[in-house]
């Protein structure tokens, strides 16, 4: 046997998995088809929204408790700067199912939020123009990760307990045979006792070889930046301003509009960062066009000047990323039905990496104790197939 476990996908999720299940002693060996931090896959574009008042369903607020502590440890063992505190601001119209379901979030697990009405929220951040009846619910602790540093971080750590990284390694065939995995590229064969697949957009066709058939799909999105007036640049940093979804109920387009600040550091486009949260378009990930084109740049500038009327240049950078949508838009956390030794985490549906921390222990646990103490069974993979 090479080694007690082996991860395949060492990405946002994927690099923390390496980095826990090197800490308890086991020997591991993560493998990827492109270098860490590449921005091909759904952990690249420089931060990621941090929030616990959690509209996706309340379930997920105690695995983001555990993440939360995990950035802090992580930041403090490496010296990192990873997780940016600014607080995050939820709003929508008036009986915004998103607002609604943040807030009820906040109320059963005990959160520290305040409700603001239209007015409060424009005399808070000026920089915000809602319509009449708009509401929002805001979350100091909150803010957001950079994903690029927190990959980094876990792998540093990682190796310094014996972890062993290895890329390009293009996976050609993934057995299971009961008590142990084994894993072909064309050049090479690794055999360990488990294996964790956090391979993202790359995991359905590698699931499928595991005898696993799940109905997870790549889905391409567009992020954007855009630079505030001279005037506005001190508003728009995240000394100042929260990160910010706004649900208009689809009026600004399909999903959710979101920005997070600009911060001093901040890696790649500087300005302020847009998305639209929800699906997008289904590809191969390996044979999209990853080209923005013009109509989805000018989509962008007519909704933030919808929000921030006269607070931005028109966007001058934009890249494409993927979201892998599970079929109910929740993950999928658990060892697969009868492959066991095999143990996965998938379908993020695009909100899964400030967890990182905390599904990486999960895995870790999954692969060498064969559950795991965190509350994760309502991510079981029963829900979507047939044990």
């Amino acid at each position: 046997m090479d080694v007690d476990v082996m991860v395949i996908g060492i990405g946002g999720i994927g690099s923390a998995a390496v980095r826990e299940v090197a800490a308890r002693g086991a020997s591991v060996i993560g493998i990827d088809r492109f270098p860490p931090g590449h921005a091909r896959g759904s952990s690249h574009g420089g931060s990621r929204v941090f929030r616990r008042a959690y509209f996706e369903d309340a379930a997920y607020v105690r695995l983001l408790d555990n993440a939360s502590v995990g950035w802090d440890q992580l930041e403090s063992a490496t010296g990192r700067s990873l997780i940016h505190r600014c607080g995050v601001l939820v709003a929508g119209l008036s009986g915004s199912t998103t607002v609604g379901a943040s807030f009820d979030s906040a109320m059963q697990h005990g959160l520290r939020v305040e409700r603001l009405d239209r007015d409060a929220i424009h005399s808070r951040w000026p920089i915000f123009d809602l319509p009449e009846n708009a509401e929002g619910l805001y979350e100091p602790d909150a803010g957001f990760v950079d994903p690029e540093s927190g990959i980094q971080a876990h792998l540093e750590l990682a190796r310094r307990d014996g972890a062993e990284t290895r890329w390009p390694f293009d996976v050609t065939s993934i057995e299971s045979h009961g008590d142990s995995v084994t894993v072909r590229s064309q050049r090479d064969t690794i055999r360990a006792r488990r294996a964790i697949v956090t391979a993202g957009a790359w995991a359905k066709p590698l699931l499928l070889q595991a005898g696993c058939p799940l109905e997870i799909t790549p889905h391409r999105k567009v992020i954007a930046w855009a630079r505030p007036s001279p005037s506005r640049s001190a508003d728009t940093s995240a000394g100042r301003c929260p990160c910010w979804l706004v649900d208009d109920g689809g009026a600004l387009g399909r999903g959710v509009l979101y920005g997070i600040p600009w911060w001093p550091g901040q890696r790649g486009p500087d300005g302020m960062k847009f998305g639209f949260h929800g699906p997008g378009t289904p590809v191969d990930p390996d044979r999209f066009d990853r080209t923005v084109e013009e109509p989805e740049i000018e989509w962008f500038r007519a909704a933030i000047d919808r929000c921030l009327p006269g607070v931005f240049e028109r966007p001058h950078a934009a890249k494409t990323c993927l979201y892998t949508m599970s079929s109910d838009e929740h993950f999928i956390v658990d060892r697969l039905p009868g492959a066991e030794s095999i143990s996965i985490a998938a379908g993020l549906s695009g909100h899964g990496y400030k967890f990182a921390p905390a599904l990486g222990k999960a895995l870790a646990e999954l692969a060498l104790d064969g559950e795991s103490s965190l509350p994760i069974d309502f991510l079981s993979i029963d829900r979507l197939v047939s044990r």
